[in-house]
């Protein structure tokens, strides 16, 4: 179907594409509120696509195929690794995704269901959200679009331009394969168009068949390379992480039920319940309010009443079939792995809207739609700039806390390092997906000039020797540094603190004298515990004699001392064992230590193995102290109980050596006996 622009057809879609331009742009580095572990991963793979990696398919992060990445990768290289310049990439896919939705739907429908689908993706939270987030499946719908349009207009061409054409249609069809995983069911749209034809088109089955067949042939050598590499390596392929494919699983062994309910609620998120995560929308948000869904529906209706002309039959093929991905997954619905649904999820309600204005044209129609899209317009930038922001389970994930400290320290002028308090999950890197706090600083602090620690506040803490910073992302205020085993040593030393806007976060400044004073305070401490303490002795395997203080590991670190809370715990109680350690050179990462409790054949009564902190961030010089809370089994004898500690790293669970004067003695030392009463 084709007309003539008209002046006021291109002043519309110039002046749509200016606003969405702007609402993929607008406050680009704040919303969202952080990175996503997703976009740390995205990030990561594209710095080393920028330093010269070439790869069909990357493992990080539970697998991406690479075609994203290489689009990115100039982005990061000209504007700079920011989270800007990051987030660039997905708005311009955004906006030529834009562009092709309202070609496709002008070249198909005509002008008025053109407009309405650039106005809707242009306005709606959806598409909004997946401009501005570094995700690689974005890549999927402008390719996913340009196929389908490239394959209509092979149908209006002849001869080999016909055929480039279809051929065209099926390269990008390949590629989109090559950018995300859920695009693998597009070849399906058009083997069922396909199917179609052959019912309802018979006629012109050979045309469609050949041009199919040709589009067919060519996705297939574009995706093949990908394809050989995972038969090479399935495990990349993790299909399985998080139970994700679990009610296709369950169909292929007979069960519905699964499918039944992922398909009703993937069916369902255009007007009724919305994806139920908080990563990229505010949760259980359905795509449309009430008109927009009821002009989706009435547009699909309208599609499967003209179901004989092939343009409709296609629009409508593709609404359906492009969802089984979120219908053969969980949670549902899901908007990643259904994305592929916005190229004609759009053209749908204009669908409706061409019929409406075909019976009526008076000022209350224009006038309606004009509140219906201003409407959309101030719902969609309310609820996204405002309220899915603060929302806590977002900054959760988006880990906005992290941001905001991130953000004070690259405008201070202050240079001193800094130790950052941040959960278990951000220090562990035996994740197999969380992505860990220094990767996550990596991408938001642009300073290299300020050396940055990372440790788990709640039970061990790192001490700078001379002046520093101590950041606790997501306290809201002092008070809630109470929670925390450092907050005595910085309230003791009188620090000064700094709140971060939002209550996203608190820093604790130690300049020269506070830092005296710190130093201070963790030298009387630590006095304290070799004085109380001052029997530690090598291991029976290392001679049993009495070690001298401090104690060597394998010139790393140094043991200074330790407190326990009791050294007569009951049984089936507990007791609180404190050591502080000096870095001597740089620690091997994943840096462990155990606490043994022994009976008198040297069996291992209990343990703990915890040392949270990211040890290769350390430097010569630093202090740090970590608690182990010892539970005791109810059952225990009662009776003297020895108390074995160690450093080993978790890679290999090989343990750090002791050395005295050059020599080794044994890898374990021996704390003062605790003695376990009833």
């Amino acid at each position: 179907m084709k007309h003539k622009i008209s002046r006021r057809e291109w002043t519309a879609v110039i002046a749509l594409l200016l606003l969405a331009f702007a609402l993929r742009t607008i406050d680009l580095t704040h919303v969202p509120p952080g990175l996503h572990n997703d976009e740390v991963a995205d990030a990561e793979i594209t710095e080393t696509v920028v330093g010269g990696r070439i790869a069909i398919f990357f493992p990080e992060n539970i697998g991406n195929e690479g075609l994203y990445y290489y689009f990115a990768a100039p982005f990061m290289r000209f504007v700079g690794n920011s989270i800007f310049a990051l987030r660039l990439p997905p708005a311009f896919l955004s906006l030529i995704s834009a562009c092709l939705i309202w070609a496709l739907a002008r070249r198909l429908f005509g002008p008025i269901a053109a407009l309405t689908a650039l106005a809707g993706f242009t306005i709606t939270f959806w598409p909004v959200a997946f401009g501005r987030i570094l995700l690689h499946v974005v890549m999927e719908v402008p390719l996913a679009a340009l196929s389908a349009y490239a394959f209509w207009r092979a149908r209006e061409a002849r001869g080999r331009r016909a055929l480039g054409l279809f051929a065209l249609s099926g390269l990008c069809v390949g590629l989109a394969i090559d950018a995300y995983t859920a695009a693998r069911i597009l070849p399906f749209i058009f083997v069922v168009f396909g199917v179609y034809v052959l019912i309802a088109r018979r006629s012109e089955w050979q045309r469609w068949w050949r041009g199919i067949a040709i589009g067919l042939v060519a996705a297939f050598l574009a995706a093949l390379p990908l394809f050989v590499v995972l038969a090479q390596n399935p495990a990349e392929d993790q299909l399985g992480f998080f139970d994700i494919d679990r009610p296709f699983t369950e169909l292929k062994k007979g069960n519905l039920q699964p499918v039944i309910k992922t398909s009703l609620n993937t069916l369902g998120m255009f007007a009724f319940v919305g994806d139920p995560l908080p990563y990229y929308d505010v949760p259980n948000r359905p795509v449309f309010e009430p008109i927009g869904a009821a002009l989706l529906l009435a547009g699909l209706l309208i599609a499967l009443w003209r179901w004989r002309k092939p343009e409709y039959a296609f629009v409508f093929i593709w609404f359906f079939v492009s969802l089984v991905p979120g219908m053969l997954s969980q949670p549902a619905p899901n908007y990643t792995r259904t994305i592929g649904v916005q190229v004609v999820a759009f053209t749908l309600p204009g669908l409706a809207i061409t019929e409406l204005l075909r019976r009526s044209r008076s000022k209350i129609v224009y006038a309606g739609l004009a509140l219906l899209f201003a409407g959309n317009l101030v719902w969609t930038a309310h609820d996204y700039f405002v309220v899915w922001p603060s929302i806590g389970t977002v900054r959760f994930w988006h880990q906005a806390g992290l941001k905001a400290v991130a953000d004070r320290l690259q405008n201070d002028p202050d240079t001193s390092p800094v130790v950052v308090c941040v959960p278990d999950h951000l220090i562990d890197e035996n994740q197999a997906w969380w992505y860990p706090a220094r990767e996550h600083m990596h991408v938001l602090l642009r300073r290299p000039d300020i050396s940055l620690r990372y440790n788990n506040c709640v039970d061990s803490m790192v001490f700078i020797n001379g002046p520093a910073r101590y950041a606790f992302p997501d306290a809201a205020n002092m008070d809630a540094l109470q929670a925390f085993a450092p907050n005595v040593a910085l309230q003791a030393a009188g620090l000064d603190y700094e709140v971060l806007p939002d209550r996203l976060g608190v820093i604790v400044r130690a300049d020269a004298n506070g830092a005296d004073r710190l130093s201070r305070w963790l030298n009387r401490r630590i006095g304290e515990a070799e004085a109380f303490f001052s029997t530690v002795t090598y291991a029976p395997e290392a001679g049993g004699q009495i070690a001298q203080w401090p104690i060597d590991f394998a010139n790393k670190a140094e043991f200074l001392g330790y407190t326990l809370s009791t050294a007569s715990p009951k049984r089936g109680s507990a007791f609180d064992l404190v050591t502080y350690w000096r870095v001597k050179d740089t620690l091997p990462s994943r840096l462990s230590q155990f606490t043994h409790v022994l009976n008198a054949n040297g069996d291992i009564v209990t343990q703990v193995d915890r040392l949270m902190l990211t040890s290769a961030s350390l430097q010569p010089g630093d202090i740090f102290a970590q608690v182990h809370h010892v539970e005791l089994p109810g059952n225990v004898k009662a009776g003297k109980y020895a108390l074995s500690i160690g450093l080993y790293t978790q890679a290999d669970n090989t343990r750090l050596p002791i050395i005295q004067d050059g020599q080794p003695r044994g890898d374990r030392l021996f704390l003062k006996p605790i003695e376990i009463t009833k």
